[in-house]
């Protein structure tokens, strides 16, 4: 995976856009769509690493055993997100001012997603013994 595809990922799990990071960071407009040609400051690229609390080497896909979600993990994550969602709707989950609206429902499912998939990475790295990664 390239590094603005890396980013877009990251912008995704994390509910932003690549416009609001670079706005976020203090980046000129597109300045991350222009390191697919070429490459990025070390100071900018360590702003972003910073932002999304990753290392330098996983942003360039240094690390030999970086843990991914596989097909199991999505559907597991897919499983909750719906129902999580399902008890919003049928007003058994908390929501902000008691009622939710159909375009904060998009807000809260990407954000619960992306949040689903943060944790679900940081436990296969807490509990997948070593010699088990890949």
């Amino acid at each position: 995976m390239m590094l603005v595809e890396k980013i877009q990922e990251l912008c995704r799990r994390n509910a932003t856009t690549q416009s609001s990071l670079e706005r976020e960071l203090g980046f000129g407009k597109g300045t991350i769509s222009k390191w697919d040609k070429s490459s990025p400051s070390t100071d900018k690229l360590q702003k972003v690493a910073d932002y999304f609390h990753v290392s330098i080497d996983y942003l360039l896909e240094r690390e030999d055993k970086i843990l991914k979600l596989n097909s199991r993990d999505e559907k597991d994550i897919a499983k909750s997100l719906e129902k999580i969602m399902s008890n919003l709707e049928n007003g058994e989950a908390l929501a902000y001012g008691g009622e939710v609206n159909e375009d904060d429902k998009e807000l809260y499912r990407v954000a619960i997603q992306g949040a689903l998939e943060m944790v679900k990475l940081k436990n296969k790295e807490r509990f997948t013994p070593k010699k088990y990664r890949k």
